[in-house]
């Protein structure tokens, strides 16, 4: 079944069977999408709204991409362009019109650990794959080292995708106490292998082409004004992105060093108690004492002056 990234992927590769057929289509009004249609005496039950698109401002006219129950993509195209003057209000008439269905996709991935991220993931994207890469990376370089019984941990300084990829890839995870996050925006990952030694690899500066189409096109669409079109290119130049970061040698990618480090140790022990002010259960290591109190975080920011939070909120 293609998912939502494949089906921008085949739309602006055209590989679409074009339709263009009126259907009967059943709308709901509170959902705002449609529930199903009917095309030459068959009737089509919508499970899935992928999106929905104004594709021109001053026009009402939408087009729905939809997933039916047996697993394929339609464009359903509300098509109204005559405005009706009833009283003083304005109410178009229209028609419902079946645009074309999504090809199915061949599978792009090869490699079966990527296939398997990306499916734990959700969707193939450029962080997941730094993920993979700079895991792959690290366990090539350290693979002497995890071979003689060295504990591996991570710290991440980001909160990406690529947290997903670093998971599944290493078996350090959160919550075996692993994995650290570190969320201050940079591709900069820290494997530590030994007591007091760490592999930090950083994403190099600039080696990630800047693609002024592909920032103005993620504008357009995190506002809403992006046209069906538009977020289908957008995919492929995310697709072009992933297709680099796979392909480029991680020597390329990242600045590799060796540093002293130590595991910022933090004991979560699994005793709960009750926030005093709240009353739900809290692992005791995460109280905090005030005015004689014990309060959870979450109590204990809604107290503080805003700059005084511990989230900096």
């Amino acid at each position: 079944m293609l998912t939502r990234e494949a089906v921008f992927r085949q739309i602006d590769a055209d590989r679409v069977i074009p339709i263009q057929e009126l259907v009967g289509v059943q709308y709901d009004n509170r959902l705002r999408m449609p529930m199903r249609f009917c095309r030459r005496g068959r009737e089509y039950e919508i499970v899935e709204l992928i999106s929905s698109f104004r594709e021109d401002l001053p026009s009402p006219s939408m087009l729905y991409l939809v997933r039916v129950r047996e697993g394929d993509v339609f464009a359903l195209y509300l098509d109204l362009t005559e405005p009706v003057d009833l009283g003083g209000q304005t109410v178009w008439r229209g028609q419902w019109v079946l645009h074309f269905q999504v090809e199915e996709e061949e599978d792009i991935l090869v490699d079966i650990r990527l296939k398997q991220i990306a499916d734990f993931h959700g969707h193939l994207c450029p962080d997941l794959a730094l993920g993979y890469r700079v895991s792959q990376y690290a366990l090539e370089r350290l693979a002497l080292a995890l071979m003689g019984g060295a504990l591996l941990r991570v710290i991440v300084e980001n909160a990406t995708s690529a947290v997903d990829a670093i998971q599944h890839m290493t078996g350090c995870t959160l919550g075996n106490q692993r994995l650290m996050v570190r969320d201050w925006g940079k591709h900069v990952y820290t494997f530590i292998y030994g007591e007091k030694e760490g592999l930090r690899l950083a994403l190099r500066p600039g080696v990630l082409p800047e693609n002024p189409d592909m920032t103005a096109l993620e504008q357009r669409i995190q506002a809403g004004q992006a046209t069906l079109l538009e977020t289908a290119r957008y995919q492929t130049l995310l697709d072009q992105r992933v297709t680099f970061v796979l392909d480029t040698p991680a020597e390329v990618l990242f600045v590799a060093r060796y540093v002293p480090v130590r595991w910022p140790w933090e004991q979560n022990g699994s005793a709960l108690l009750r926030c005093e002010e709240c009353g739900e259960p809290v692992l005791e290591t995460h109280l905090v004492l005030r005015n004689g109190r014990r309060l959870c975080l979450d109590c204990l920011s809604g107290m503080l002056p805003a700059c005084m939070t511990p989230w900096g909120d």
